[in-house]
This record gives structure tokens, sequence and C-alpha cells, in this order.
């Protein structure tokens, strides 16, 4: 019971700090289109995809080989591990964002976006001094500093949206924006260096001890990882080379799943990870799926509200978070949106856990390969939100491919792979509770669009905690807790 509260308080700190953080995006991003035009937004975000790749390539799979290494290794040879991790990292990206410079007059003119160009000095720096965030966040949880990390991805979203105070008094554009980012970026830089040697310790074993086996390890998780960013931006590539910028911006908004949706499950299965792991290689299996669906319980308990109010919300949500000048992203979020009721854990970590890394590989190479098949499809039939539907069709086909692999690996049946009835009625309560709310609208019809979507929320909030707990679909542990963490 005592290993249970402490990996239920130390997901908990993470997954807060994951919240905090995924908040913190979204008010950056709030913020952001208010101050600057859809065109300049539209080029930022089309950075932004080009540099998640970039990011992703150029890291070659360092982050996790850092967690396996400096998680397994003794005292004597972690600091030599992560501090040739960092160097490595940083090696890496001073090529990658030579690269990028250059390369970003060729992304201009497909995606018929100047704005690329004419600012390639400063889109390539924001990327080189942006590395140190790739590998901080393993280091701390390696290292079992999870409140440390919290703190520091809470300080460095705020710190975010500080940078764009300077727009407000200045000239609200591109340029503006990119050279804001960058003054942070680089305190950033600094502050993340500093933090990483300190947390990593000094080198007792020279720096290139083991290095090969490393980046072994690195290579072979590189192709996996390569795979799945490119699918996550496949269809935003594809958008953007046949609509310009200012569209692209809209269906950026509304194609990308909010920040919180995905942070939750992901940070939840980070967490448990290790136990994970431990439990599979000691074939333990009644335990991991115990372990397993508790907290995708816990997991589906926050996130099928959410569904709820996208389903039931979505073009107030986009106008709310965004302004009506990208409302044409709003059924990209409702398409996209109905990811939402399987994003209850972390389908490929659990995978990984189990020793399936080939078929981790696999599947995201099939879900890269439909997502951009099925998006050019779409694209054709029904226009610029067809992508996002090829997104959501291809996360439930592999995604299902991948639990009936957890199934088979963990020797179980598919009835009991994942808590399905649970999830099932939890899923309704939430759609029913949604739907029951709306008459809420009814009676503030005229009322400030903010303050009628605020009150419909809180009644779907209310009517679905009723449902729940007078169903019981709340366990007496997750209860006790809630109320330890509101006590502290």
């Amino acid at each position: 019971m005592a290993h249970r509260t402490s990996a239920g308080g130390g997901t908990t700190v993470y997954l807060l700090g994951s919240l905090a953080e995924g908040v913190f995006s979204m008010a950056f991003t709030m913020v952001l289109v208010r101050l600057i035009t859809p065109a300049d937004f539209g080029a930022w975000r089309q950075f932004m995809v080009l540099a998640s790749i970039v990011w992703n390539i150029a890291v070659f799979g360092l982050p996790r080989s850092l967690i396996y290494f400096y998680s397994t290794a003794d005292e004597r040879t972690q600091g030599a591990i992560a501090r040739r991790t960092l160097w490595l990292t940083l090696s890496f990206g001073c090529v990658a964002s030579i690269l990028f410079y250059f390369g970003l007059d060729l992304a201009a003119k497909q995606f018929d976006s100047p704005g690329l160009a004419d600012e390639a000095l400063l889109f390539s720096s924001f990327l080189l001094l942006s590395f140190p965030t790739l590998i901080i966040n393993p280091l701390l949880l390696s290292a079992n500093r999870r409140t440390l990390m919290a703190v520091t991805k809470v300080t460095l979203a705020l710190l975010r949206i500080a940078a764009l105070i300077g727009l407000v008094w200045f000239n609200a554009d591109l340029q503006t924006l990119l050279i804001s980012m960058n003054v942070f970026a680089l305190v950033q830089f600094v502050a993340l260096v500093a933090l990483y040697l300190k947390v990593a310790g000094p080198a007792h074993v020279p720096l290139w001890e083991n290095v090969r086996e490393q980046m072994r390890f690195s290579a072979d998780v590189t192709a996996t990882s390569i795979a799945g960013q490119i699918a996550v931006e496949a269809d935003k590539l594809i958008v953007s080379s046949y609509f310009p910028p200012a569209r692209f911006a809209s269906y950026s908004v509304g194609a990308r799943e909010l920040p919180l949706i995905p942070m939750i499950p992901y940070s939840i299965s980070d967490s448990i990870s290790p136990e994970i792991s431990r439990l599979s290689v000691q074939q333990k299996f009644s335990e991991l799926r115990e372990l397993w669906h508790r907290w995708m319980k816990r997991t589906a308990l926050l996130m099928y509200p959410v569904f709820a109010l996208v389903l039931f919300q979505h073009r107030e949500i986009i106008t709310i978070l965004y302004t009506s000048e990208y409302l044409e992203g709003a059924l990209p979020l409702l398409i996209i949106g109905c990811i939402i009721p399987m994003r209850v854990t972390s389908y490929y970590q659990m995978l990984l856990n189990l020793n399936g890394s080939r078929e981790v590989m696999a599947a995201s190479i099939a879900m890269l390969i439909s997502i951009v098949a099925l998006s050019f499809v779409f694209l054709y039939a029904f226009g610029m939100w067809g992508p996002a539907l090829a997104v959501a069709i291809s996360e439930y086909l592999i995604n299902s491919w991948v639990v009936a692999r957890i199934a088979r690996r963990t020797e179980t049946p598919l009835s009991l792979v994942m808590p399905w009835a649970y999830l099932l009625k939890l899923l309704v309560v939430a759609v029913g509770s949604g739907a029951l709310a709306l008459p809420v609208l009814s009676l503030l019809d005229g009322a400030p669009l903010l303050l009628s979507f605020a009150a419909y929320a809180l009644t779907l909030l209310v009517l679905y905690a009723a449902v729940t707990l007078t169903l019981r679909l709340v366990s007496q542990e997750d209860l006790v807790l809630l109320r330890s963490k509101l006590r502290r």
C-alpha cells in the first residue's frame, strides 16, 4: 500500500505540472492570435510544424536513451552519461539549425509563405536555442526529480507568455514576435543548461565511455520517433501546401489537439512506465493490468467531460480561445475531438513497456502511411477539413491493432485488456450530461459568449460529477487520493 501511495503521489505531481504547462501553452496561443495577423500566425504555425519534425530527427533518440542509460547506471557513471547526452544534443542541434536555415527558402515556396524565408535567421536561432528543452525532462524524470520538473515546466511556460508582452507596445508582426521569442529562448537556454549540469552531477568516468552502446540504442528508437512525429504533422504539412498561411492558421488551431488532451494520458503513462516495465519483466500480468486500468479509469474521468464540451461547444471553444477569425477551424476541432474517448492512455508507451519496440515502429510507420494516403483522398473529397478526418480514422485503426498486440503480450483476452464496460458507461454519462446541460444555453440567450459557455460547462460538470458519484464510477481510493491532494 505504501508503494501505491508513493507512485500515485509522484504521478500526480508530474500530471499537475503537465496540466499547468498545457494551460499556459494554450494561454500563449490565445494571446498570440490576438496580437498578430492570421497570416503571420499561420507562418508561425508552419514553422512550429517544421521545427517539431526537425527537433525529432536531430535529437536522434537521445532523450529515450538518456532515460534508459541514466536510470540503469550506477551513481559513478550517471554524470558522464548525462553530460555527453547534452553535448551530443547541442552538437546535433547546431548542424540541424544550419541545414534548417538553408531549407526554409524551399519551404517558403512550397507553402507560399514568404515570411518563412524573410525571417529564416530568427527562425533558425530559435530552433537551436530550444534544443535543451528536449532532454531536460528526461533527465529530471530519470533522476526522480518530478517536483522540480513540474516547477520548471510551469516557470518556462509563464516566461514564454511574458515574452509576448513586448508585442503589446511594439509593432506586433512576425519579426517582432521572433525577436521576442529568441530573447526568451536565450534565457531559457542558459537556465536549462545550468540546471541540467547541476542535476547531472560531475563526470567520474571518461565522458565518451560506452557512447557507442548509447548511440546504437538511440538509432533503434529513432525510426519510430521520426515516423510518429511526421505522422502527427503530416495533415498540417498537406493542408499548408494547398492553402495560404491565413487559412492554414484556422485549420491548425482546430486540427491540433488542445494541449491538455494528450498531456494527461501521456504524462500518466510516462510516470507509471517504470512500474509497468518491472511487472512485465516479472510476468505479473494481473498486477500490471490492475495498475494500468486504475490510471486509465482516472484519466477517462478527466477526459470524457472534455469530449462532451468539444462535442456540443466546438464553435464556441474556437471563438473564445482564438477569436471568430479562426472559426473555420471549428469543424476540424470537432473531428479531432472525436479521438478524445480513446485518449485514456498511451498505447505505444504501453507496448514499449512490454518490449514491443518493433511493433511500435510498425504501428508508427503504418500511422504515417494511413494519414498521408487518406489525407489526400479526403482533401479532394471534403476540402480543407478532410485531412483531420484522415487523422481520426487512422488513430482508431492503428491503435486498435496496438491494443490487440498489448493483449497478446500480456496473455489477456481482448475483452479484458481494457476496462471496456467502465469506459463505455463513463462516456455515456459524459455525453448525456452534455446533452442535459444544453437548455442552460437557451436560458442565457443573448448573454456574453464567455458567460454562457462557462454556465454550460459548470452545469455539465455538476451533472457529470453527480452521476459518476451516484453510479460509483469514482472509486474510494480515488476519493482518498483527491482529498489528500486538496489538503496540501
